[in-house]
């Protein structure tokens, strides 16, 4: 994918996040989460590949370019795959809870795509 593809998907994750499912946090938290991480990933997708050159496909690979060389979102950016992975392989019982979700688009989200977007085009 390109960076406008990138840039098009995150964009319409988070109107889909924004106005749908932050309307059913309380019963979906762990879609919330879900797709919260998958916007993220877009963003820096976006970001790596306009930036960088790259265009990772294993999460990873992504993981170590990030802690390397993108740390001022990596802690964000991985606390929101760690909560997507939860909400899609673990047990209902250790899936991302209102607080999770709640705290992971207020805040990891928000700081990755504002992150990226004021530096896109650097």
């Amino acid at each position: 994918m390109n960076v406008t593809a990138h840039l098009l998907k995150a964009k319409r994750n988070k109107k889909i996040l924004s106005k749908y499912l932050m309307q059913f946090i309380d019963k979906c938290p762990d879609w919330v989460a879900v797709v919260a991480f998958y916007t993220a990933l877009h963003f820096v997708e976006a970001f790596l590949k306009r930036n960088h050159g790259i265009n990772f496909k294993r999460h990873e690979e992504r993981h170590a370019f990030m802690s390397e060389h993108v740390r001022e979102i990596y802690p964000a950016y991985y606390r929101l795959y760690d909560l997507g992975y939860k909400a899609r392989y673990k047990s209902v019982k250790d899936a991302p809870n209102f607080d999770d979700a709640d705290s992971a688009v207020k805040y990891d989200l928000a700081d990755v795509e504002n992150f990226v977007m004021e530096r896109l085009y650097v």
